[in-house]
């Protein structure tokens, strides 16, 4: 028989052990997760019918949810519990991303030892994360899979995947690839039955990309995870060697040929995330930024909120052609080029102009401090209008001439022609 004296203490114990299962992990409280599945139907949150309709960044949360978007996609867990808490604030979802690496000199797919290692990461981040009511899914790796081939990494994937579902079966997972050809599909279907679904990340080659999943066999699920723009890598050319980009007018015209003609329901679509939500340099300064360095949102914008709300928004970007007067072939240095820009504003907005020329920066690893890069001084004249002069600078070199055309609002247009100094 307990004693008064021992069942004090019998009773601080319980308090203790009782309040340890019940207190928050973190700042997400323990079983606090919602559901997620994949059904033949698509997915489901909370057992009701979920599309998603996001972006891939982390970034400007409340401007998102304000557009219309649910969902963003990450590509690590690098502080991914401030994302998840600001996202279930605004009723976002979160596919979080875990970073695998790519076969190195210091990791091998083929090495026990590091599989072994990597194995022990993956179970902690999910572990830490798995109960957050804001998760969607969990991505495993991002365009590791080369060009398919590497049975080691698929083997590994596959034990990955079993392990993340065992530890959270309330969310899904799957790996994102670069395009899915029929290496891929194979490896895939015969290496990684635990993956729930697959990503697919494609730019250009995006209206061809229901065909090809026929082409290759595909028949499970899957979401198009990185998508845009086309990519510098699928452009044409100018004649020194460098790629075009689209307007952002351009940009716009092709998001919505894109949800138009392959983002539909059926085939085993289960949603998207549209590439990249915030500004980077990568190739130029404009290339695939939803925003532009200044935070302003361009056309693209307006088109997912269209798609994703099917309004119309209260206030929309400039549209613009392409700049006219830029040259073809070289010039000397120190020559002077006329250069201007159709730019209108759809809701009569006042436009200003800002013109810059900058180096040209090939690749995907320039400016990681994410600032945009300098400005090369004295070659624009009559900056802040719609016409300007170009005075090429004296360093033989390929170079951009870039505009940003904004409406006061909030709001951007973008375009930019390459041209050589030699």
């Amino acid at each position: 028989m307990l004693t008064p004296g021992v069942l004090r203490i019998v009773l601080v114990l319980t308090t203790i052990l009782l309040g340890a299962c019940s207190e928050e992990r973190g700042s997400i409280p323990v079983g606090s997760h919602i559901a997620v599945a994949v059904t033949p139907g698509g997915l489901t949150r909370g057992g009701q019918t979920y599309v998603v309709q996001g972006v891939g960044g982390d970034e400007n949360l409340a401007r998102l949810a304000s557009r219309g978007g649910n969902s963003i996609r990450t590509w690590t867990t690098n502080g991914l519990d401030k994302i998840l808490d600001e996202a279930h604030s605004l009723k976002l979802t979160v596919s979080a991303g875990i970073w695998l690496e790519q076969e190195c000199s210091w990791f091998s797919y083929k090495n026990p030892g590091h599989c072994a290692r990597q194995a022990d990461r993956v179970r902690k981040e999910v572990t830490t994360y798995r109960d957050h009511p804001a998760l969607l899914a969990w991505g495993i790796g991002n365009e590791v899979e080369g060009d398919g081939s590497n049975i080691a990494f698929w083997q590994q994937l596959e034990r990955l995947a079993t392990l993340v579902g065992e530890l959270d079966p309330h969310h899904p997972s799957f790996t994102a690839v670069a395009g899915l050809n029929p290496a891929k599909a194979a490896a895939l279907n015969e290496h990684t039955p635990s993956l729930d679904y697959i990503g697919i990340n494609t730019y250009g080659a995006v209206f061809g990309l229901r065909k090809q999943l026929e082409k290759v066999g595909w028949r499970r699920p899957w979401m198009l995870t990185e998508w845009g723009p086309r990519g510098f890598w699928e452009s044409k050319q100018s004649a020194s060697g460098t790629p075009v980009e689209q307007t952002s007018s351009e940009k716009a015209r092709m998001i919505r040929d894109a949800y138009q003609k392959v983002l539909t329901p059926g085939g085993g679509y289960l949603g998207n995330y549209a590439f990249v939500w915030g500004w980077k340099f990568e190739s130029t300064a404009t290339w695939f930024g939803l925003l532009t360095h200044e935070g302003d949102t361009i056309a693209s914008v307006d088109v997912l909120e269209e798609m994703w709300t099917g309004r119309t928004p209260a206030n929309q970007a400039p549209g613009i052609e392409p700049i006219t007067g830029v040259p073809t072939e070289a010039i000397a240095p120190g020559s002077i080029l006329q250069a201007s820009v159709n730019a209108t504003d759809p809701d009569q907005d006042e436009l200003t102009w800002h013109w810059a020329v900058m180096r040209d920066l090939q690749g995907h690893k320039h400016n990681t401090d994410k600032k945009i890069p300098e400005s090369i001084p004295d070659t624009i004249t009559g900056n802040g209008k719609p016409s300007i002069s170009v005075t090429a600078p004296k360093a033989p070199e390929i170079y951009r001439l870039y505009v940003w055309v904004k409406d006061g609002k909030g709001h951007a247009a973008t375009a930019n022609q390459p041209f050589e100094v030699r």
